[in-house]
Protein backbone atom coordinates (compact mmCIF):
# COMPACT_ATOMS: atom_id res chain seq x y z
CA UNK A 1 0.00 0.00 0.00
CA UNK A 2 1.25 3.56 -0.76
CA UNK A 3 2.62 5.51 2.19
CA UNK A 4 3.18 9.13 3.16
CA UNK A 5 6.73 8.69 1.85
CA UNK A 6 5.29 7.85 -1.59
CA UNK A 7 3.21 11.05 -1.55
CA UNK A 8 6.30 13.01 -0.53
CA UNK A 9 8.29 11.45 -3.38
CA UNK A 10 5.53 12.20 -5.91
CA UNK A 11 5.48 15.88 -4.88
CA UNK A 12 9.28 16.00 -5.02
CA UNK A 13 9.30 14.65 -8.59
CA UNK A 14 6.98 17.43 -9.73
CA UNK A 15 8.37 20.22 -7.54
CA UNK A 16 11.81 19.29 -6.13
CA UNK A 17 12.03 20.40 -2.51
CA UNK A 18 15.69 21.35 -2.99
CA UNK A 19 14.54 24.19 -5.29
CA UNK A 20 12.63 25.96 -2.51
CA UNK A 21 13.88 29.33 -1.30
CA UNK A 22 16.27 29.16 1.66
CA UNK A 23 13.77 30.90 3.97
CA UNK A 24 10.97 28.50 3.07
CA UNK A 25 9.77 25.43 4.99
CA UNK A 26 8.68 22.62 2.69
CA UNK A 27 8.36 18.84 2.74
CA UNK A 28 6.84 16.70 5.49
CA UNK A 29 5.91 19.09 8.31
CA UNK A 30 3.72 16.77 10.40
CA UNK A 31 3.20 13.03 10.48
CA UNK A 32 4.86 9.67 9.98
CA UNK A 33 6.36 8.95 6.55
CA UNK A 34 5.74 5.23 7.00
CA UNK A 35 1.97 5.48 7.51
CA UNK A 36 -0.25 4.09 4.71
CA UNK A 37 -2.20 6.49 2.50
CA UNK A 38 -5.47 5.85 0.68
CA UNK A 39 -6.67 9.44 0.18
CA UNK A 40 -4.97 12.84 -0.14
CA UNK A 41 -6.55 16.28 0.11
CA UNK A 42 -4.88 19.15 -1.79
CA UNK A 43 -5.41 22.77 -0.68
CA UNK A 44 -3.68 26.11 -0.42
CA UNK A 45 -3.77 26.11 3.38
CA UNK A 46 -4.24 23.90 6.39
CA UNK A 47 -7.23 25.65 7.94
CA UNK A 48 -10.26 24.78 10.03
CA UNK A 49 -12.21 24.29 6.81
CA UNK A 50 -9.68 22.02 5.10
CA UNK A 51 -9.00 20.05 8.30
CA UNK A 52 -12.74 19.42 8.67
CA UNK A 53 -12.91 18.35 5.03
CA UNK A 54 -9.95 15.99 5.47
CA UNK A 55 -11.71 14.45 8.45
CA UNK A 56 -14.98 14.09 6.56
CA UNK A 57 -13.46 12.35 3.51
CA UNK A 58 -11.00 10.40 5.70
CA UNK A 59 -7.90 11.75 3.99
CA UNK A 60 -4.65 10.35 5.36
CA UNK A 61 -2.57 13.32 4.20
CA UNK A 62 -2.92 16.97 3.25
CA UNK A 63 -0.73 18.51 0.57
CA UNK A 64 -0.84 22.30 0.98
CA UNK A 65 0.86 25.25 -0.65
CA UNK A 66 1.42 27.50 2.36
CA UNK A 67 3.45 25.92 5.19
CA UNK A 68 1.53 25.83 8.47
CA UNK A 69 4.85 26.04 10.35
CA UNK A 70 7.26 28.64 8.95
CA UNK A 71 9.70 29.25 11.78
CA UNK A 72 11.14 27.25 14.65
CA UNK A 73 8.64 26.79 17.48
CA UNK A 74 9.23 26.05 21.15
CA UNK A 75 5.76 24.72 21.88
CA UNK A 76 2.59 23.63 20.11
CA UNK A 77 -0.53 24.41 22.13
CA UNK A 78 -4.16 25.16 21.39
CA UNK A 79 -3.54 28.82 22.37
CA UNK A 80 -2.40 29.69 18.83
CA UNK A 81 -3.96 29.03 15.43
CA UNK A 82 -0.85 27.18 14.25
CA UNK A 83 -0.72 25.02 17.37
CA UNK A 84 -4.44 24.27 17.32
CA UNK A 85 -4.38 23.16 13.67
CA UNK A 86 -1.17 21.15 14.10
CA UNK A 87 -2.62 19.31 17.10
CA UNK A 88 -5.82 18.61 15.16
CA UNK A 89 -3.87 17.12 12.24
CA UNK A 90 -1.67 15.01 14.50
CA UNK A 91 -4.63 13.84 16.59
CA UNK A 92 -6.23 12.52 13.41
CA UNK A 93 -2.98 10.71 12.54
CA UNK A 94 -2.77 12.68 9.30
CA UNK A 95 0.35 13.89 7.55
CA UNK A 96 0.92 17.46 6.38
CA UNK A 97 3.15 18.10 3.36
CA UNK A 98 3.97 21.63 2.15
CA UNK A 99 5.02 22.51 -1.41
CA UNK A 100 5.52 26.27 -1.52
CA UNK A 101 8.21 28.15 -3.43
CA UNK A 102 9.43 24.87 -4.91
CA UNK A 103 5.98 24.43 -6.49
CA UNK A 104 5.71 28.07 -7.58
CA UNK A 105 8.95 27.93 -9.54
CA UNK A 106 9.07 24.33 -10.76
CA UNK A 107 8.81 23.52 -14.45
CA UNK A 108 5.09 22.86 -14.88
CA UNK A 109 4.45 24.46 -11.48
CA UNK A 110 2.08 27.23 -10.46
CA UNK A 111 3.81 30.07 -12.32
CA UNK A 112 3.88 28.10 -15.57
CA UNK A 113 0.25 27.10 -15.16
CA UNK A 114 -0.86 30.66 -14.39
CA UNK A 115 0.98 31.91 -17.47
CA UNK A 116 -0.82 29.40 -19.67
CA UNK A 117 -4.18 30.23 -18.07
CA UNK A 118 -3.86 33.87 -19.17
CA UNK A 119 -2.68 33.00 -22.67
CA UNK A 120 1.10 33.48 -22.48
CA UNK A 121 3.51 31.48 -24.65
CA UNK A 122 7.31 31.13 -24.74
CA UNK A 123 7.43 31.22 -20.95
CA UNK A 124 10.78 31.44 -19.19
CA UNK A 125 11.84 32.01 -15.61
CA UNK A 126 11.72 35.62 -14.46
CA UNK A 127 14.48 34.94 -11.91
CA UNK A 128 16.34 31.66 -12.34
CA UNK A 129 16.83 29.28 -9.43
CA UNK A 130 20.46 29.39 -8.22
CA UNK A 131 22.40 26.21 -9.00
CA UNK A 132 22.35 23.56 -6.29
CA UNK A 133 25.39 21.50 -5.33
CA UNK A 134 25.40 17.83 -6.17
CA UNK A 135 28.25 15.38 -5.81
CA UNK A 136 29.73 12.67 -7.98
CA UNK A 137 31.02 9.89 -5.73
CA UNK A 138 33.62 7.63 -7.36
CA UNK A 139 34.55 4.38 -5.64
CA UNK A 140 37.24 2.00 -6.89
CA UNK A 141 36.19 -1.58 -6.18
CA UNK A 142 37.33 -5.09 -7.11
CA UNK A 143 34.93 -6.72 -9.64
CA UNK A 144 33.67 -9.17 -7.00
CA UNK A 145 32.56 -6.24 -4.80
CA UNK A 146 30.86 -4.24 -7.56
CA UNK A 147 27.26 -5.35 -7.07
CA UNK A 148 27.38 -5.19 -3.26
CA UNK A 149 28.91 -1.69 -3.21
CA UNK A 150 26.59 -0.38 -5.92
CA UNK A 151 23.49 -1.74 -4.17
CA UNK A 152 24.63 -0.29 -0.83
CA UNK A 153 25.14 3.18 -2.36
CA UNK A 154 21.72 3.04 -4.01
CA UNK A 155 20.11 2.00 -0.72
CA UNK A 156 21.77 5.02 0.94
CA UNK A 157 20.11 7.38 -1.54
CA UNK A 158 22.58 7.72 -4.42
CA UNK A 159 21.80 7.34 -8.10
CA UNK A 160 18.81 9.70 -8.55
CA UNK A 161 18.63 11.61 -11.85
CA UNK A 162 15.25 13.25 -12.46
CA UNK A 163 12.59 10.55 -12.69
CA UNK A 164 15.21 7.76 -12.75
CA UNK A 165 16.77 5.89 -9.84
CA UNK A 166 19.69 3.45 -9.46
CA UNK A 167 21.75 5.38 -12.04
CA UNK A 168 25.47 4.57 -12.08
CA UNK A 169 28.43 4.13 -14.41
CA UNK A 170 31.18 1.51 -14.15
CA UNK A 171 34.41 1.10 -16.12
CA UNK A 172 37.32 -1.29 -15.61
CA UNK A 173 40.97 -0.43 -15.11
CA UNK A 174 44.06 -1.33 -13.10
CA UNK A 175 44.70 -0.27 -9.53
CA UNK A 176 48.04 -0.46 -7.75
CA UNK A 177 48.91 -0.32 -4.05
CA UNK A 178 51.75 -1.19 -1.69
CA UNK A 179 50.55 -2.34 1.79
CA UNK A 180 52.54 -1.01 4.75
CA UNK A 181 53.84 -3.12 7.64
CA UNK A 182 50.69 -2.46 9.74
CA UNK A 183 48.24 -3.02 6.90
CA UNK A 184 45.88 -5.99 6.63
CA UNK A 185 45.27 -6.19 2.88
CA UNK A 186 42.34 -8.17 1.49
CA UNK A 187 44.56 -9.01 -1.50
CA UNK A 188 48.33 -8.78 -1.99
CA UNK A 189 51.12 -8.85 0.60
CA UNK A 190 52.75 -6.34 2.93
CA UNK A 191 55.80 -4.63 1.49
CA UNK A 192 55.04 -5.72 -2.06
CA UNK A 193 53.31 -3.59 -4.68
CA UNK A 194 50.24 -5.20 -6.18
CA UNK A 195 48.43 -4.51 -9.45
CA UNK A 196 44.81 -5.67 -9.59
CA UNK A 197 41.74 -5.30 -11.77
CA UNK A 198 39.36 -2.70 -10.34
CA UNK A 199 36.13 -1.06 -11.38
CA UNK A 200 35.59 2.69 -11.26
CA UNK A 201 32.01 3.08 -9.97
CA UNK A 202 30.38 6.53 -10.33
CA UNK A 203 27.10 7.67 -8.75
CA UNK A 204 25.43 11.02 -8.06
CA UNK A 205 24.08 12.19 -4.72
CA UNK A 206 23.21 15.40 -2.88
CA UNK A 207 24.55 17.11 0.20
CA UNK A 208 22.00 15.56 2.55
CA UNK A 209 22.93 11.99 1.54
CA UNK A 210 26.66 12.35 0.82
CA UNK A 211 28.01 11.12 4.16
CA UNK A 212 25.52 8.24 4.24
CA UNK A 213 26.43 7.13 0.70
CA UNK A 214 30.17 7.19 1.45
CA UNK A 215 29.71 5.24 4.68
CA UNK A 216 27.62 2.63 2.86
CA UNK A 217 30.32 2.20 0.22
CA UNK A 218 32.98 1.69 2.88
CA UNK A 219 30.90 -0.91 4.74
CA UNK A 220 30.18 -2.93 1.59
CA UNK A 221 33.80 -2.79 0.37
CA UNK A 222 36.22 -5.63 1.08
CA UNK A 223 39.32 -3.39 1.18
CA UNK A 224 40.70 -2.10 4.46
CA UNK A 225 41.15 1.40 2.99
CA UNK A 226 38.79 1.90 0.01
CA UNK A 227 39.68 4.64 -2.47
CA UNK A 228 36.68 7.00 -2.78
CA UNK A 229 36.72 10.36 -4.56
CA UNK A 230 34.09 13.11 -4.23
CA UNK A 231 33.59 15.77 -6.93
CA UNK A 232 31.25 18.75 -6.28
CA UNK A 233 28.97 19.59 -9.23
CA UNK A 234 26.69 22.55 -9.90
CA UNK A 235 23.22 21.31 -10.85
CA UNK A 236 20.88 23.68 -12.69
CA UNK A 237 17.19 22.94 -13.30
CA UNK A 238 16.48 24.35 -16.80
CA UNK A 239 13.35 26.50 -16.81
CA UNK A 240 12.88 26.54 -13.03
CA UNK A 241 12.88 29.76 -11.08
CA UNK A 242 10.81 32.49 -9.46
CA UNK A 243 8.07 33.94 -11.64
CA UNK A 244 7.71 33.77 -15.41
CA UNK A 245 7.86 36.10 -18.38
CA UNK A 246 6.21 35.36 -21.72
CA UNK A 247 4.35 36.91 -24.62
CA UNK A 248 0.78 37.11 -25.78
CA UNK A 249 0.08 35.45 -29.12
CA UNK A 250 -1.71 38.64 -30.16
CA UNK A 251 -0.88 41.99 -28.53
CA UNK A 252 -3.81 43.72 -26.82
CA UNK A 253 -4.67 46.76 -24.74
CA UNK A 254 -4.02 46.60 -21.01
CA UNK A 255 -7.76 46.83 -20.30
CA UNK A 256 -8.39 43.85 -22.61
CA UNK A 257 -5.71 41.79 -20.92
CA UNK A 258 -7.22 42.64 -17.53
CA UNK A 259 -10.50 41.10 -18.76
CA UNK A 260 -8.61 37.96 -19.80
CA UNK A 261 -7.12 37.74 -16.30
CA UNK A 262 -10.52 38.21 -14.64
CA UNK A 263 -12.02 35.35 -16.63
CA UNK A 264 -9.04 33.06 -16.01
CA UNK A 265 -9.13 33.72 -12.25
CA UNK A 266 -12.93 33.79 -11.92
CA UNK A 267 -12.72 37.30 -10.47
CA UNK A 268 -15.32 40.08 -10.60
CA UNK A 269 -12.53 42.66 -10.59
CA UNK A 270 -8.76 42.98 -10.51
CA UNK A 271 -6.46 45.78 -9.42
CA UNK A 272 -5.07 47.73 -12.37
CA UNK A 273 -2.27 50.31 -12.39
CA UNK A 274 -1.31 51.87 -15.71
CA UNK A 275 -2.84 53.27 -18.87
CA UNK A 276 -5.75 50.98 -19.86
CA UNK A 277 -5.04 51.86 -23.52
CA UNK A 278 -1.37 50.78 -23.36
CA UNK A 279 -0.32 48.05 -25.80
CA UNK A 280 0.62 44.82 -24.03
CA UNK A 281 2.60 41.99 -25.58
CA UNK A 282 5.28 40.89 -23.11
CA UNK A 283 4.02 40.02 -19.61
CA UNK A 284 5.88 39.11 -16.43
CA UNK A 285 4.08 37.29 -13.63
CA UNK A 286 4.46 35.79 -10.17
CA UNK A 287 1.85 33.87 -8.19
CA UNK A 288 0.79 35.09 -4.74
CA UNK A 289 2.77 37.98 -3.31
CA UNK A 290 4.98 39.29 -6.10
CA UNK A 291 6.79 42.15 -4.41
CA UNK A 292 10.00 40.15 -3.99
CA UNK A 293 10.77 40.05 -7.71
CA UNK A 294 9.91 43.62 -8.70
CA UNK A 295 13.52 44.22 -9.73
CA UNK A 296 13.41 41.17 -12.01
CA UNK A 297 10.10 42.36 -13.48
CA UNK A 298 11.69 45.74 -14.20
CA UNK A 299 14.55 44.04 -16.05
CA UNK A 300 12.29 41.71 -18.03
CA UNK A 301 11.29 44.24 -20.72
CA UNK A 302 7.65 43.41 -20.01
CA UNK A 303 4.90 45.98 -20.48
CA UNK A 304 2.81 44.50 -17.63
CA UNK A 305 3.35 42.55 -14.43
CA UNK A 306 0.66 40.15 -13.18
CA UNK A 307 0.72 39.02 -9.57
CA UNK A 308 -1.57 38.45 -6.61
CA UNK A 309 -0.69 41.42 -4.44
CA UNK A 310 2.00 44.07 -3.94
CA UNK A 311 2.68 47.06 -1.72
CA UNK A 312 1.79 50.47 -3.12
CA UNK A 313 5.41 51.60 -3.39
CA UNK A 314 6.20 48.52 -5.49
CA UNK A 315 3.35 49.32 -7.88
CA UNK A 316 4.61 52.89 -8.10
CA UNK A 317 8.16 51.73 -8.79
CA UNK A 318 6.99 49.67 -11.75
CA UNK A 319 4.87 52.54 -13.08
CA UNK A 320 7.95 54.77 -12.96
CA UNK A 321 9.59 52.38 -15.42
CA UNK A 322 6.55 52.20 -17.68
CA UNK A 323 5.33 48.80 -16.46
CA UNK A 324 1.65 48.33 -15.64
CA UNK A 325 0.52 46.11 -12.75
CA UNK A 326 -2.42 43.73 -12.58
CA UNK A 327 -3.27 42.47 -9.09
CA UNK A 328 -5.40 39.34 -9.35
CA UNK A 329 -5.52 38.37 -5.67
CA UNK A 330 -3.11 36.26 -3.67
CA UNK A 331 -5.60 33.43 -3.27
CA UNK A 332 -6.79 33.35 -6.88
CA UNK A 333 -3.36 33.48 -8.55
CA UNK A 334 -2.37 30.40 -6.54
CA UNK A 335 -5.62 28.47 -6.19
CA UNK A 336 -6.49 28.45 -9.93
CA UNK A 337 -3.14 27.00 -11.04
CA UNK A 338 -3.15 24.64 -8.04
CA UNK A 339 -6.40 23.17 -9.33
CA UNK A 340 -4.67 22.58 -12.67
CA UNK A 341 -1.65 21.01 -10.95
CA UNK A 342 -3.58 18.58 -8.75
CA UNK A 343 -4.30 16.05 -11.57
CA UNK A 344 -0.55 15.80 -12.23
CA UNK A 345 -0.03 14.76 -8.61
CA UNK A 346 -2.88 12.26 -8.86
CA UNK A 347 -1.33 10.75 -11.99
CA UNK A 348 1.91 10.14 -10.11
CA UNK A 349 0.16 8.39 -7.19
CA UNK A 350 -1.30 5.14 -8.45
CA UNK A 351 -3.79 3.60 -6.05
CA UNK A 352 -4.32 6.87 -4.12
CA UNK A 353 -7.49 8.97 -4.27
CA UNK A 354 -6.28 12.58 -4.69
CA UNK A 355 -8.87 15.34 -4.29
CA UNK A 356 -8.84 19.13 -4.47
CA UNK A 357 -10.45 20.87 -1.52
CA UNK A 358 -14.03 21.99 -2.11
CA UNK A 359 -14.43 23.80 1.21
CA UNK A 360 -11.58 26.28 0.78
CA UNK A 361 -12.59 29.89 0.12
CA UNK A 362 -10.72 33.13 -0.50
CA UNK A 363 -10.25 35.02 2.79
CA UNK A 364 -10.79 38.35 0.95
CA UNK A 365 -13.78 38.73 -1.36
CA UNK A 366 -14.48 41.36 -4.03
CA UNK A 367 -18.07 42.68 -3.96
Amino acid sequence: MPTVADVLAAVDRLAPFRQAEEWDNVGLLLGDAARPVRRVLVALDASDETCAEAERIRANALVVHHPLIFHGVKRLTADTRTGRLALRIVAGRRALIAAHTNLDGAVGGLCDLLGRKVGLVDLEALQHTPPTTKYKVVAFVPPADLENVRAAMFAAGAGHIGNYTECAFASEGEGTFLPGERAHPAVGKRGRRSAVREVRLEVLTDDARLARVMAAAVRAHSYEEPAIDVYPLKAVAPGAGVGRVGRLVRPMRLAQFAEVVKRALHRKAVGLAGDPRARIERVALCTGGGGGVVAAARASQAQAYLTGEMAMHEVQELLAFGIASILGGHYETERVPMEAWMPRLAKGLKGVDVRMSRNERAPVNVR
